[in-house]
């Protein structure tokens, strides 16, 4: 009887300490706060309310998560680099960042709008090297944008 109770306590300890917090994240998604990620809170203001401004600090929120990608495997994470080359292709992407944007998001993109489309093909081409699973996708949505 006392051997099954070890056993059972054994069993509960294992099992308890399975659901512990786990100290690698896979991908960075740009901090925390209050449980929601940079890439959350951006993305959904963007969605609930797309201006300027939220178009801007999208723009700078992916160059981090493409420039300093962190995480457990020092990549960015799945479909970044595809979700900023595709809004780095539309026309008016380069037009609203040069009028709206501010110093510091215009210094912290590393480059200029006029530089908007090369840097797009390049973050089609890291999407697809990161994940080739990615190619059959991306490769015909890339050649229908820069055709």
């Amino acid at each position: 009887m006392r051997r099954r109770h070890l056993v059972l306590l054994l069993a509960a300890g294992l099992l308890l300490s399975a659901c512990g917090p786990t100290a690698r994240v896979l991908y960075n998604w740009g901090g925390e706060t209050d449980g929601v990620t940079e890439y959350e809170r951006v993305a959904y203001r963007t969605a609930a309310k797309q201006s300027p401004e939220s178009i801007c600090a999208m723009l700078v929120m992916y160059e981090r998560l493409v420039s300093y990608p962190g995480g457990w495997r020092q990549v960015p994470p799945p479909g970044i680099c595809a979700e900023y080359a595709w809004l780095l292709a539309q026309p008016e992407t380069a037009t609203i960042f040069a009028e709206h944007a501010s110093k510091s998001q215009k210094s912290s993109l590393g480059y200029t709008p006029a530089q908007f489309q090369d840097r797009s093909r390049e973050l089609f081409e890291m999407e697809m090297h990161y994940y080739p699973e990615s190619i059959k996708f991306i490769k015909p949505l890339a050649a229908r944008i820069f055709k």
